[in-house]
């Protein structure tokens, strides 16, 4: 499967899930349960390179902002949240995470969507009775780009949109948790 397939796929079961996340699971499930299996995994495939694309620090940044902060974990969610965005606003945010200021929407938990991951290895499995094994995969040890320390005013720097959008929900988090906060 090719990047434009797998782009045309992500975007009409965006465009008809109209932001409902549990539609969004459905919908990409009926369309991977129309493939075969072969085109399921090469389907899994286009979305790892994906992931991999857009495993950076600047990204990783952006989603520490977002999410007050940000595990490994969470950022694997927090990708797969803008692929499920599709093809155009996932481009652009790769070229400029600012430009997530107009993706996001009133919840920032939004921005992790764990569950989607699995739909093309669960639908794998029904049509199979297999697990989908892919590994022939390289993992990727470290994010690209320029590294950034949390203990510093560095992403302040770097995202000031961003940060401007979520610094009063960190702080209030901080507060709550009686943390010290530099300003």
């Amino acid at each position: 499967m090719d990047s434009t397939v797998f782009w045309k796929i992500i975007e009409t079961v965006y465009s008809l899930s109209a932001g409902q996340r549990d539609r969004y699971l459905d919908l990409l499930g009926e369309s991977l349960n129309r493939l075969s299996a072969e085109e399921i995994k090469a389907f899994q495939v286009c979305f790892y390179e994906q992931m991999d694309r857009a495993y950076s620090w600047d990204l990783w940044g952006a989603a520490y902002i977002i999410g007050d902060g940000c595990s490994d974990d969470s950022f694997i969610d927090f990708r797969v949240w803008l692929i499920s965005m599709g093809e155009k606003a996932y481009k652009a945010v790769l070229k400029n995470p600012e430009t997530l200021v107009d993706l996001i929407g009133d919840d920032p938990e939004e921005c992790f969507f764990e569950e989607l991951l699995y739909v093309a290895h669960d639908i794998y499995k029904a049509k199979t009775g297999r697990e989908m094994e892919l590994f022939d995969r390289e993992i990727l040890s470290e994010p690209s780009g320029q590294a950034w320390d949390e203990d510093t005013d560095e992403l302040k720097t770097r995202f000031p949109k961003l940060w401007n959008m979520f610094w009063p929900i960190a702080t209030v988090s901080a507060m709550q948790n009686n943390t010290k906060i530099s300003l």
